[in-house]
């Protein structure tokens, strides 16, 4: 059944099996990356026909002609369907995705692989800073392409890298391939979570290529350009680079129009005042907006000035710590990961916890981090060395004093 199309189908079950192909007029038929879609609205017909092929090809008919309801009996099987899939957030689609001139591209990109997987845009590679909405058009690609049947899978690379280990530890190896070769979409999000894990970049390269190869379309998402991922194989990066890279960011007026469409969400009134403090006072990450107005929701516009104040305290610690330590405010949200820029960087977090009630979270936003371990992980490492460097421990004083009389 290697390559099927309609015709050649036919043609064989003309040879095997007229019975079979008499109950072919009964279907919808569509062609797509060498299988045969079969649509009908009758479970029963669905049913046979199913049993009537496993009996003809055995199971290896499943991968090349599929068999699917429509219409009412559809709707009763779609959480049966959706178990093909992994990892997808109905939440996103691209109709609630807020398009301006900053992430346009990335969007029309996205959605035009979404139309015509594995054909055009492959691999796609889609970066950019935290929390401005590369995972939304990641699953958003993947929603539209299960929705027509697609099986997809949306993975991190941590979670990728956790569950390799894991088939390596119970002998399932072989297992966890299969699972990547026999779906038609595969979407790895914060591929920069790959650095310095060479095994799970062997086997990704391979899952990779066989996917490549078969026109099976992957999506990647990360915070940096492919150029710029450290410890990541050179074969890897030219992998990543020889579809389409695409960077999304945010503007003025699409940072606008965000705010006021989640305050119509959150049922706040769009209040002038409100909409002028939050594009002052957030960063342009979108989580970063969407849980300050959730603190507005529970605790009132009271909370919009705490966290102005917050958010205003944050900046000047890191500034100051940056002029103190002869670096630039931006290394120390950047990716370097220099002696001198780390150090740096952990005593910020210090400060800002130690000067501040902003919360891990906040502080990790701040300094650019996806993720709040990072953040109590320099606390923990200045904490403890201060302990035993005097001249570390006379440094971080006179910066808390120092900054603190000019919070």
């Amino acid at each position: 059944m290697e390559g099927v199309n309609i015709k050649t189908f036919l043609a064989h079950l003309e040879r095997i099996d007229r019975s079979l192909l008499a109950l072919m007029s009964k279907f919808r038929m569509e062609e797509r990356e060498g299988r045969i879609f079969l649509y009908t609205e009758d479970k029963t017909l669905k049913e046979t026909v199913e049993r009537f092929l496993k009996e003809r090809f055995g199971d290896g008919f499943k991968d090349r002609v599929l068999v699917r309801l429509e219409g009412l009996e559809a709707e009763k099987t779609q959480e049966k369907r959706e178990t093909e899939s992994e990892g997808l957030n109905k939440r996103y689609s691209f109709s609630n995705f807020i398009v301006g001139e900053g992430n346009r591209l990335a969007y029309e990109v996205a959605y035009e692989v979404a139309q015509n997987p594995g054909k055009i845009y492959n691999p796609l590679f889609i970066y950019g800073g935290v929390g401005l909405g590369k995972t939304h058009l990641l699953q958003a690609i993947g929603n539209a392409c299960a929705e027509r049947g697609y099986r997809v899978v949306y993975k991190s690379a941590n979670d990728f890298s956790e569950d390799m280990v894991e088939a390596i530890k119970v002998g399932k190896v072989k297992e966890f391939r299969n699972t990547y070769r026999n779906i038609d979409l595969l979407l790895l999000d914060d591929v920069q979570f790959l650095s310095g894990k060479n095994r799970t970049q062997i086997e990704f390269f391979n899952i990779f290529n066989h996917m490549f190869l078969n026109e099976k379309q992957i999506v990647l998402a990360s915070d940096r350009h492919p150029k710029e991922l450290k410890d990541i194989s050179d074969r890897l990066i030219s992998r990543f680079e020889g579809g389409v890279v695409v960077e999304v960011c945010m503007d003025e007026l699409t940072k606008l129009e965000i705010i006021k469409r989640k305050l119509c969400e959150l049922k706040i009134e769009v209040q002038d005042r409100i909409v002028e403090s939050l594009m002052k006072h957030t960063s342009d990450n979108v989580r970063d907006i969407e849980g300050t107005l959730r603190g507005i929701k529970l605790k009132g516009v009271e909370h919009l000035k705490k966290n102005a104040v917050s958010s205003s305290s944050l900046e000047k610690i890191k500034l100051y710590t940056a002029v103190h330590f002869g670096i630039k405010p931006e290394e120390l949200v950047g990716s370097s990961r220099s002696r001198k820029v780390n150090r740096a960087r952990h005593i910020a977090f210090y400060l800002c916890r130690k000067l501040t009630d902003a919360s891990l979270i906040e502080i990790a936003r701040a300094f650019n981090r996806s993720d709040h371990s990072t953040v109590i992980y320099g606390i923990k490492k200045i904490e403890e060395e201060r302990r035993k460097d005097r001249k570390l421990n006379y440094i971080i004083s006179f910066l808390e004093k120092h900054i603190g009389e000019r919070l």
